[in-house]
């Protein structure tokens, strides 16, 4: 009788050990270690002891041989010298010495088998408040303005009055030549979607955060902490282009491309009027006028615009085995003989700025009776331009010209005696007259 109860009490005993033996997860295989999930404290939380305990769960049937817990007090996790382990499967950690009070402190979690990380989850900040005496945290601060057109109907004629809104700035050739004032005025409308950049520190920085202008061209970056930042709006971004080109700034600078403003901002501050003025180039139309200078056919009340576009055509080349040339992207010919640039406008290719442009009427071997000089963007125009027949010149070993082009020759247009000659014709009805033109430095590109 009693060898059955013994018996009965092993085998009640194996049942015990082997459902407790079923039940434990089986450790995870190394290559199918994912993020842990954090639990407490909760994300901006503050506790109330200098040796807080930090959890969380591992979200898979199965376990890893321990975990990796970042503490820091840098939100990049560049000085982890408060972080530690597990060293076994358990899911929870507290700092091996008591922090700071009044200190603000990140956490991260990963899963560790033998010397692998794996993924970390999601990072956690909490505050240390153990006396319950630490300041509250100063209130955000925030950056905030408009992107404008800044409206200036271009006259005409030069000899005509400057129309409201326009200031006259020196030009090209040192002379003046009508703008936009770079002056929010009421009615002036905002640009929506252009893309604004935030940088921390002095400009030119980004890499911050990307905000977006609505329809009525407002953009703001809210919850900022006090200090320096770099506001800046590129024309030429691929976002951007689209909305603003041809035009150029007119406040706060207009030389600068990207338009940048640094802003320094107190615990609390709001800069609410960190503003961009954008001149398109031919919006808005100017009214209607009857001057027209001699030679010009006569002028009709509104005319075509001629828009043109100068880049640098570049080819990617390389040298080969015995000094040999190997061709790359954007190249087009044979690198034993005669090769160069594709004179196709590839993404990413440079413009050219302050390169003068010239019209006349009718033959080319007429004297030009206006000029133009590409912008920031590369391009150039020419605006109510009357039906007729006209030359497009551009001398490239004009002053201004020759130091911007030499050496170099057009990839799209042939060369007359250092002249690039357009003829064209401009018909009743018509619009718009456009060209692009392509620049190879001698192989230097």
């Amino acid at each position: 009788m009693k060898k059955t109860i013994a018996l009965a009490s092993v085998v009640l005993l194996l049942g015990i050990v082997l459902a407790a033996c079923e039940g434990a997860p089986p450790e995870c295989p190394t290559e199918e270690l994912i993020a842990p999930v954090l639990a407490s404290p909760a994300d901006g939380a503050t506790v109330n002891t200098l040796s807080p305990s930090l959890s969380w769960s591992y979200p898979a049937n199965c376990v890893p041989q321990g975990y990796r817990i970042d503490l820091s007090r840098t939100p990049d996790f560049s000085d982890t010298s408060l972080s530690g382990g597990t060293g076994d499967a358990s899911t929870s950690w507290g700092p091996g010495a008591p922090l700071t009070d009044c200190t603000e402190y990140n956490w991260r979690v990963a899963p560790i088998n033998d010397v692998t990380l794996g993924p970390f989850s999601p990072s956690r900040s909490f505050k240390v408040d153990a006396a319950g005496t630490c300041s509250p945290p100063p209130p955000p601060s925030s950056i905030g303005g408009m992107v404008w057109h800044d409206l200036c109907a271009i006259p005409y004629a030069s000899g005509s009055p400057l129309e409201p809104g326009c200031v006259h700035v020196e030009g090209v050739d040192g002379g003046p030549v009508p703008a936009a004032n770079g002056i929010l005025e009421p009615g002036e409308p905002g640009f929506e979607g252009i893309q604004v950049d935030l940088g921390t520190g002095a400009c030119p920085s980004t890499g911050l955060a990307a905000a977006f202008t609505g329809p009525d061209g407002m953009y703001s970056f809210p919850d900022l902490v006090a200090g320096d930042y770099c506001v800046s709006v590129d024309a030429l971004s691929p976002t951007n282009s689209v909305l603003l080109i041809p035009g150029g700034w007119s406040y706060p600078t207009r030389e600068d491309e990207p338009a940048m403003a640094a802003v320094t901002l107190g615990p609390g501050e709001a800069a609410d009027d960190v503003n961009f003025g954008w001149d398109l180039q031919f919006l808005p139309a100017p009214p209607p006028t009857e001057a027209t200078p001699t030679p010009v056919p006569t002028a009709t009340p509104v005319g075509a615009e001629i828009l043109g576009f100068l880049w640098n055509d570049v080819c990617h080349y390389s040298t080969g085995p015995n000094n040999s040339i190997v061709l790359g992207q954007g190249c087009v010919g044979n690198p034993n003989g005669v090769w160069g640039a594709n004179g196709v406008f590839d993404s990413g290719e440079p413009v050219f700025t302050g390169v003068t442009f010239r019209l006349a009427a009718g033959s080319c071997a007429n004297p030009p009776y206006a000029s133009a000089a590409t912008n920031v963007a590369g391009y150039f125009g020419f605006v109510n331009v009357p039906p007729g027949s006209y030359c497009l010149i551009m001398n490239v070993l004009e002053s201004g010209n020759a130091s911007r082009l030499i050496p170099g020759g057009s990839t799209t247009h042939t060369e007359t005696g250092g002249q690039i000659l357009i003829p064209f014709t401009i018909d009743p009805g018509d619009t718009m007259f456009d060209v692009s033109i392509g620049w190879e430095f001698q192989h230097l590109g």
